[in-house]
Parts: structure tokens; C-alpha cells; sequence
């Protein structure tokens, strides 16, 4: 009665092994294999009786054998191993005797050739985008302005993308006694926000060629039509804040499609103004509701800085934001205020930027 009480026994875990469809064997203490379930069968043959370094046609144990690990430290050790054109990941764990004796060991190879074809596909298509990635990266900023020299105007400009591609871009255009300049933000960061911004830079150049004479209003409605035509996805969408500037008068008009922050004025007697202005931002429907435009006259010394919401919105570990007030604060501090310290301000505040920026500056000299 014990007797076929222990054989049911070994039938039925025998039978669970056997069902599995991972390849199982047992190693004793000596590194003989003692029990092989049907799937090793059918991959290598029966290796009963055989050392267990021979399944992979070795004539010696492995250097780093995990069943000699797993009887030797009394735990279970895992690893990769390759034979010919097939991957496994191999589990081996410690066989106990009934007073607990570490008598050999149960090893499971679990095939993962298909997964390691989908990784290294995976790892080749990443390649490719980090290549294609790195390309339209240099073909963004070698869109950036090269800044022409104006007389009686200065005006710099810094661009730092939280990505390898950023949404923000900027541009500085000059058409006969008039220069057109403007900060843009597409909704988002990646390759389609950096491939917004092409269209942008193409769409303002021919509308303001087209419009120069007309107004900053015409200039941005060209840009809507020319948006709406693009058929864009839905969530793309575009804020802008342009500008026109009148080089003999130093007139500037402005306006906002959707754009959140303000314009700021930095008076040579460091009295500062900051321009609201209404406009709904360039996206897939034409809502309406038109552009409102302010217009100021750049004296001596002034400054005109605009810019965008991560110059702003930045935020520290506290989650205390960089904020206006803050902003204003280092304007009104800095002697010589330039775009590249007013960036360098916000990434001492915050330390790891997760946002565009894009601060463009004009001076009359």
C-alpha cells in the first residue's frame, strides 16, 4: 500500500512536469541529471544520466553554473543562456530532502527567443528614432535666427528645449523698415511639437511678407487659415505672441493668438509695464474672436522682452512656482539684463527645468 501510494505520488508530479510547457530536468548533488519532463525530450533528447553541463554540448561545468550555486548557497539563482539560435531564461532552485539536506537541484529554461526578437527589433527601431531624433533636432536649430544687425536696435535671443526637441520656438524677421519677431509655443514637447514649429517659422515668414504693410492682425489670420488647412490632430495646438517693429519710429504693435504670458516693457528709469491682450490661439476651428493689438514706442534704453510659459511656470521641489512677481523682481536687480541670465535665474530656482523656454529681448540703443 506505501508502495503505491509513493509511485502515485511520482506519477502525479511526474504528469505536472510533464505538462509543463517550460523545459524542466532535476540534477542530484553530483550534477547528473535524474529526471527530464517531455519538453527537454523533444528540444535536446532524453539527458537522464547524463552531467548537466552536456545539454549545451559542453565538456566541462560552466564557469558560472547556477545549479552548483543553488546547491552550494541553499538558494535559487537565475541567468540567460543561448544555444545555437534560442534564448532561455533559466531558473535553478535547491531540492531538499525530508531533514531539510540540500540533495540537488530543479532547473526551469523558459524559452524567450521571441521576445528577444521583438526586443532587438524594438532596439533597432529605437536606433532609428534616436538617429531621426538627433537629426530634426539640428534641423531645429538651425532654423533659429540669425540676428540682423539693425541700427539703433539690439536684439538677442535664448532657446532651451527641456527635450531633445522642444515646442517653443522663436523668430526674428526683417522686411524692408520693419521687423516682425514673435515667440511660439506648440502644445506639447517631442517630434511632432518640432515639426509644428517648421510650420510655424514657414507660415509667419510668408504672411508677414505678404501682410507687412497690412496689419499684425492680417499676419496671424494667415497663419490661422494656414493652420486650418494643415489638418492638424486635434489636441495640436499653437499660442504665439508677435510683434512688428517700425525701426525709424521704434512703434511696436503687438498681439496675442492664445499666448499666456504678458510682454513686458523694461523702461530705461526701470519702471516696467506688462501687456495683456486677448486672442484666441491658433488650433483646428477659427472661433472668432479676433486679436486685440497694443501698440508702444521703444525709447532710448528700453527694454521689450518676450517670452514664454516656462520661463514662469517652472517649479521647484517645494512646488513653489518661479512666477511674474519673481521674474520682475531679477529684471529690476540685474543691471544688465539679458535673456541668458534671466534663464540661468529660473534654472537655479528650480534645478531640473521641465519646460521650454524661449526668451527673445529687443533694446533700443
Amino acid at each position: 500500500m506505501e508502495t503505491s501510494k509513493i509511485e502515485f505520488t511520482k506519477n502525479f508530479y511526474e504528469s505536472i512536469l510533464n505538462g509543463m510547457l517550460d523545459l524542466v530536468r532535476v540534477i542530484d548533488i553530483d550534477g547528473v541529471v535524474v529526471f527530464c519532463n517531455t519538453k527537454i525530450k523533444e528540444e535536446f533528447g532524453d539527458q537522464t544520466g547524463k552531467k548537466c553541463y552536456e545539454l549545451f554540448c559542453k565538456d566541462s561545468r560552466c564557469d558560472d553554473c547556477i545549479a552548483a550555486r543553488a546547491m552550494r548557497e541553499n538558494t535559487r539563482f537565475m541567468k540567460y543562456a543561448q544555444h545555437k539560435d534560442k534564448f532561455y531564461y533559466v531558473i535553478s532552485s535547491p531540492v531538499h530532502s525530508e531533514d531539510g539536506k540540500v540533495i540537488g537541484t530543479v532547473e526551469v529554461f523558459r524559452d524567450i527567443t521571441e521576445q528577444r526578437k521583438i526586443e532587438e527589433r524594438l532596439r533597432r527601431q529605437n536606433e532609428i528614432l534616436r538617429r531621426d531624433l538627433e537629426f530634426a533636432k539640428r534641423l531645429q536649430q538651425s532654423l533659429l535666427p540669425v540676428i540682423p544687425k539693425i541700427e539703433g536696435y539690439r536684439i538677442t535671443y535664448t532657446y532651451k528645449p527641456c527635450e531633445r526637441l522642444g515646442g517653443d520656438f522663436l523668430d526674428v524677421i526683417s522686411i524692408d523698415d520693419k521687423i516682425v519677431f514673435y515667440v511660439a509655443d506648440v502644445a506639447g514637447h517631442g517630434l511632432l511639437a518640432s515639426m509644428v514649429t517648421i510650420f510655424v517659422k514657414q507660415s509667419i515668414i510668408k504672411n508677414a511678407h505678404t501682410y507687412i504693410n497690412s496689419s499684425a492682425q492680417e499676419i496671424i489670420k494667415g497663419v490661422l487659415l494656414d493652420f486650418i488647412d494643415m489638418n492638424f490632430p486635434g489636441e495640436i495646438y499653437i499660442t504665439i505672441v508677435l510683434g512688428i517693429l517700425e525701426k525709424q519710429s521704434g512703434k511696436v504693435t503687438m498681439l496675442s493668438a492664445g499666448h499666456v504670458t504678458e510682454p513686458i516693457l523694461v523702461k530705461a528709469n526701470k519702471k516696467v509695464k506688462m501687456f495683456s491682450m486677448k486672442g484666441q490661439p491658433i488650433a483646428s476651428i477659427d472661433l472668432e474672436q479676433g486679436f486685440e493689438m497694443k501698440e508702444v514706442v521703444l525709447e532710448k534704453n528700453d527694454k521689450l522682452i518676450f517670452y514664454s510659459d516656462g520661463l514662469i511656470e517652472s517649479k521647484n521641489k517645494q512646488g513653489e512656482m518661479y512666477g511674474k512677481k519673481r521674474l520682475i523682481k531679477r529684471i529690476l536687480s540685474i543691471k544688465n539684463i539679458n535673456t541668458e541670465l534671466l534663464i540661468r535665474d529660473v534654472r537655479n530656482f528650480v534645478s531640473d527645468i521641465d519646460d521650454d523656454i524661449a526668451v527673445l529681448m529687443i533694446e533700443k540703443m
